[in-house]
Order: C-alpha cells, then structure tokens, then sequence
C-alpha cells in the first residue's frame, strides 16, 4: 500500500509533532492530527511532498521522515535538497547498528573511564562527543534503554541551554529504534568489563 499525498504530508504534520513538542506522542496518537485538504493544496513544498509519496512505501515514508527528524532538522527538513541524503545515511547507520554502536563504545570508553559523570556546568563526556557528532543519537538511545542516565542528566542539566533538545530527540526516537537490547547490552558489558 502506498500512502497519498495527503497521508504523507499528516503524517509529516504528526512527525513534526512528536518531535518537538513533549505533549504530542505519534504513537499513542496513532498520528492522528488535524489537517485540512485545503491547507495541504497551498503548501510551497507540495511539490517534495508528492515526491516523497511516489518515490517510498508507506515504512519508508516514515523511516525517511524519521531520518530526517531525528538529524536534529526541527523542521524536518524533508523539504530541502539533503532530505534524501539524511535518510540514505540514516539507513546505513540502522543497517549497521551493530558496528556502529560497538565502535561508538569503545571510543567512549578508550578516551574516558566513565563516560556519563555528569556535573552542573559542564556537559558529561558523553553528550560532548555527541555534539561533536562523534556518536550517534542510536548509541544514546541504546544507551538508555539499559543505562537510564537521563532522569540524571534531566535534573543536573535542567538549566542547560542544548540539552533539553537531546533529551527530548532521544524519547521521542526511542520508539522507532529497534534493536536487540539483550544482544547490545552484552556488547556494553563486555567493553565495561562488567560480568554477566
């Protein structure tokens, strides 16, 4: 089934949504948000929203709009000349998760004895090589979903100007990250020298 112009850009509208705002949830939601036909018809980029309707599946039209959110775009940023590009590389980073979190742990861990000691002031070493963009925003949510260091790094850094906005990205991205949390946290165990 291929979604119509109009499904991709609400769903776009939903996307958007979920990703920066915390009220909005796309998955509890079920993506329903309010949409006229008439608006849709007056958009500048219904051109791009046409493309992304007879160029990808109904998953690849999410993924390619996850992609591109998850890139840090507010906006998305579907409608700009890199979109494709975001998703292409957003792609190869999902289709070698493995690799790329395994090597992300070890960076963190060669340069660092423990990556997440966070202090008021001063951005754990962590969420440094992140917006240095020396780590992906999956290693952060893998992370989480076995390390739990943002309820942590919410209160330490709750006056902080940037991380409010990695929070938020990584919540609302958890969802769509699919992984073997089992398979990955051997991984982190093994690079910790944790026991089993």
């Amino acid at each position: 089934m291929i979604m119509t112009e109009f499904e991709v850009y609400r769903f776009y509208l939903a996307l958007r949504l979920h990703f920066t705002t915390d009220k909005y949830d796309v998955i509890k939601q079920q993506g329903k948000v309010r949409a006229s036909k008439l608006a849709f018809s007056k958009r500048k980029d219904l051109i791009s929203i046409k493309k992304i309707a007879k160029t990808y599946s109904d998953e690849e039209v999410v993924n390619f709009l996850v992609a591109n959110f998850v890139s840090g775009d507010r906006w998305g940023g579907v409608f700009d000349s890199e979109a494709r590009d975001r998703y292409l590389a957003w792609k190869k980073r999902i289709e070698s998760l493995t690799y790329t979190f395994t090597n992300d742990i070890d960076k963190l861990f060669n340069e660092t004895s423990d990556p997440f000691s966070s202090s008021k002031g001063e951005h754990s070493y962590i969420i440094k090589q992140y917006l240095r963009n020396n780590l992906s925003i999956e290693t952060l949510v893998v992370l989480e979903s076995f390390r739990n260091y943002m309820d942590e790094f919410d209160q330490v850094y709750a006056e902080d100007i940037v991380w409010p906005d990695i929070s938020r990205l990584i919540k609302k991205y958890k969802p769509f990250l699919k992984f073997d949390k089992d398979k990955f946290h051997a991984i982190y165990r093994r690079r910790v020298g944790l026991s089993s």
